[in-house]
Order: structure tokens, then sequence, then C-alpha cells
């Protein structure tokens, strides 16, 4: 609850936005709860981002434990990142906001860095499965690919061609 009410706050405006009292109230929460869990702002920032990088995870569950294709992981991949640009809008925009934030942080960009280095692992596994070569690599330039695309779409508002990222995705999946 305080870590959705804290993606809101930051979603909506920007890393300043995020401080102890503004999650409670946001999350309808007595005063200080937020602290009492979350000593220091990294410490909230470091949970937001995991709080983000559980939900992209849940995002790609149907994926995890089938090997599939690599047609099947694309297009799941494209639709993924169709629903950041709909129903994901404001952790993308949460996310945005945390990257922004980072830039004076070191260590609310290592929790980030971290965050990412988690989802090119599930890449990495996902990339395997379906027999793709060098999958550390491709894992690397997908998760960037997407993370590209759903900031077009979220924050320029381009509409997403799910078949033609799918297969870009594929081109990359399939590359030698």
């Amino acid at each position: 609850m305080l870590c959705s009410a804290a993606v809101s706050l930051l979603a909506a405006g920007g890393s300043r936005a995020l401080t102890h009292r503004a999650v409670d109230r946001a999350a309808g929460v007595p005063l200080g709860s937020t602290s009492n869990l979350f000593r220091t702002r990294q410490a909230l920032v470091s949970a937001v981002v995991d709080f983000l990088v559980q939900a992209d995870h849940r995002g790609l569950a149907h994926l995890q434990g089938r090997p599939g294709t690599a047609e099947d992981l694309a297009r799941a991949l494209a639709r993924f990142v169709s629903a950041a640009g709909t129903t994901g809008r404001e952790h993308a925009r949460a996310r945005q906001a945390l990257l922004v934030h980072t830039s004076g942080h070191p260590s609310s960009a290592a929790a980030l860095a971290e965050g990412r280095s988690g989802l090119i692992a599930w890449g990495t596994d996902a990339l395997r499965s379906v027999g793709a070569t060098r999958p550390e690599e491709k894992s690397a330039l997908v998760v960037g690919m997407v993370d590209g695309m759903i900031s077009a779409t979220v924050f320029l508002d381009l509409p997403v061609g799910e078949s033609a990222l799918a297969s870009a995705i594929m081109a990359i999946i399939t590359d030698p």
C-alpha cells in the first residue's frame, strides 16, 4: 500500500513529491508510518524500485516456466510495451521520475541499476529458453528497446505497433 502510494506521488509530481509524509497522506495511514518502515529517503526509494521491478515481473509472469518459442516471447514483450502505454502509464512515469532523481543520488542509481540487472537476468533466462545465441547481450538490447518504447509511448504518445515491435525483437533474438 505504501509503495503503491509512493508510485502515484512520483508519477504525478516527480521525485520532489516523494516524502515520507506525502506517502503517509496518500496511503491514508497515520503520519510516521512510512518513516517507521523506511527510515531514510534512500530506503523508501529502494522499496519503490523493488515494487516496480516486481510489477514488471508480474507483467511478464505468464512467460516464466514455459519455454515457448522466440515468436511467443517477442509477441509477449510487444504486448507488455503496449500495456505500459495504457494501464502501466503510472508505473512508467514513476520510473522516469526515479531516473531523474538518480542523477544527483548515486545510491538511488545503484538501486535502479540493480533492478535493471534483475530484468536483464530474467530476459537472459527467457532468451536462453528459446535457444537464442548470446542471451546476455541480447537481453540487454531487448530491455533497452522495451524501455525506450515504453518511454516513447507514455511520454510522447507514440502508438506502439505491436507487430512491428515484435518483429524488431525477433530480429534481435534470431540474430546469430
